[in-house]
């Protein structure tokens, strides 16, 4: 690999270990980060590698890095993430970051200093002509205790904290602490409430083996597992970490997942978006998700809340790539009672009041996204089908509520209609509430319209798409949620 640099000190430039494939690509990049950090400090002279891993355990392992850090340096190695994980982030960033701590390692700058020094190179060739003024020695401490190996929760709120200081803007608290501070790897559910989700006994039937261990379906009986549960291949929900109780019901087996808000807020991400959705869209439902438990925590009995749409879709523990995600997932000033998000809004976003009649009057943005199979639908309900939405729904519309008129009866709210249709006919027959319909001669209802769920807030097809093309999840955020919606 050769690079290029701006005048200085001797350069040695690094080897290259990793995937031939992605050496020309990351060569530019690492090209492009030397030279926008040439004033961050001088680079060291002496050989250097760059090790470019083939998977994510592989790097975890030769690094001991937590789940949201894609680059690490061990000595004079600096160890990247597989090439496929990159280039969903902001590579630029990454690099610039890295390369900032080697340039600054001679210094021997405490630990959160050097880290706000490589946070400011990611966005700024120079450094300011002032740092804020340093908090007290406590807080050094703190800071530097959580950087070095404190709990997820410690350390997201040490990278928040640095980016308020950057941008001196009000400095977030410490997190109270319920544990004394491990490492991130061993963080158990009580350094943070818990979140509660139950698979009603309808959605799981057949035989179940936990563990290895064929279970009896035996009715009342009830089995408790405390770490990671792995259920056989063809159970529909995966492997989960926490507490995992297990019981026979009639209709099936019920089972309640107990874990902690990072590790459901992960699993939801992960399971509304997929495997394959790129870093910063995870990163931006995640901020979602956080805010969105604040404004619904009791969904259903007990506070618990379901694994489907309704609350958030949930298939099992999630990736390591998504819990670094929610890790580093931004702030979102947002009231949680409006921190909704929906698969696809077709291009056409909806209000809050607009959709429940109460709420923000403003839409925020969605994009027409190619490719996107809710972008536009057609569906056409029987007159049958009509006169029972009919019995189901009482007319009547709130100020600013979108309503619907059925021949000379109504209007009706579209939301209490299409959720009618979808609890009677299947949620596929009125997709979105975004859509006209139009009484026929005989009857029946035709409809035109966009998007897939209720159309308000975070549009998941446009996360995806906004984020493949490079942007934030700041970014993605800012143009879902208008000003409006925000807190004071």
């Amino acid at each position: 690999m050769i690079l290029l640099v701006a005048p200085g000190p001797p350069f040695t430039p690094p080897t290259f270990e990793g995937d031939p494939g992605a050496q020309v690509p990351l060569e530019e990049a690492l090209r492009a980060a030397l030279a926008a950090t040439g004033a961050q400090g001088a680079w060291p002279a002496g050989p250097w590698r760059v090790h470019l891993h083939a998977d994510a355990a592989a790097f975890e392992q030769a690094t001991g890095a937590p789940p949201g850090r894609s680059g690490q340096w061990v000595g004079e190695v600096l160890h990247l993430r597989p090439w496929e994980q990159l280039r969903r982030r902001d590579l630029g960033a990454i690099l610039r970051h890295e390369l900032t701590h080697r340039r600054l390692r001679h210094l021997g700058l405490r630990r959160w200093e050097e880290e706000a020094r490589c946070l400011w190179a990611e966005s700024q060739r120079r450094p300011p002509k002032a740092w804020p003024p340093a908090p007290i020695a406590a807080l050094q401490v703190r800071l530097d205790r959580a950087l070095a190996g404190g709990t997820t929760r410690e350390q997201a709120w040490a990278y928040r904290w640095l980016r308020a200081w950057l941008r001196r803007e009000p400095l977030p608290p410490p997190p109270v602490r319920v544990q004394e501070p491990e490492a991130w790897r061993k963080e158990a559910l009580t350094a943070a409430p818990s979140v509660t989700v139950v698979w009603p006994a309808e959605r799981l039937r057949g035989p179940l083996t936990v563990n290895g261990q064929r279970l009896p379906h035996r009715l009342g009986r009830t089995w408790r597992f405390n770490g990671r549960v792995r259920f056989s291949a063809e159970f529909p929900v995966r492997d989960l970490r926490g507490l995992v109780r297990i019981s026979a019901e009639a209709r099936g087996w019920r089972l309640a997942w107990t874990a902690s808000k990072a590790a459901w807020i992960a699993a939801a991400t992960e399971g509304e978006l997929g495997t394959d959705a790129p870093f910063e869209a995870r990163r931006a439902l995640a901020a979602v998700l956080g805010r969105w438990l604040e404004g619904h925590p009791r969904q259903h009995e007990g506070g618990a809340l379901c694994p489907l749409t309704h609350c958030a879709v949930v298939r099992g523990a999630a990736s390591t790539d998504t819990v670094g995600a929610v890790a580093v997932s931004p702030e979102l000033n947002l009231d949680g009672g409006w921190a909704f998000f929906t698969g696809s809004a077709g291009g056409r976003s909806l209000s809050p009041r607009g959709v429940w009649g109460e709420g923000p009057g403003e839409a925020g943005a969605a994009l027409e996204v190619p490719g996107d199979r809710w972008a536009a639908w057609e569906r056409t309900l029987s007159a049958a089908q009509v006169a029972a939405l009919k019995r189901d729904v009482k007319p009547g519309v709130k100020a600013g509520q979108s309503g619907l008129r059925l021949g000379d009866s109504g209007p009706y709210a579209v939301e209490d209609l299409r959720l009618a249709t979808g609890r009677r006919f299947g949620w596929t027959l009125w997709p979105s509430n975004a859509c006209e319909g139009e009484l026929q001669p005989d009857g029946s209802l035709r409809l035109l319209g966009r998007g897939w769920g209720h159309n308000v807030g975070l549009c998941l097809a446009t996360a995806r798409w906004r984020a493949a093309q490079g942007a934030t999840a700041e970014q993605i955020l800012a143009e879902a949620f208008p000003i409006s919606w925000r807190l004071p």
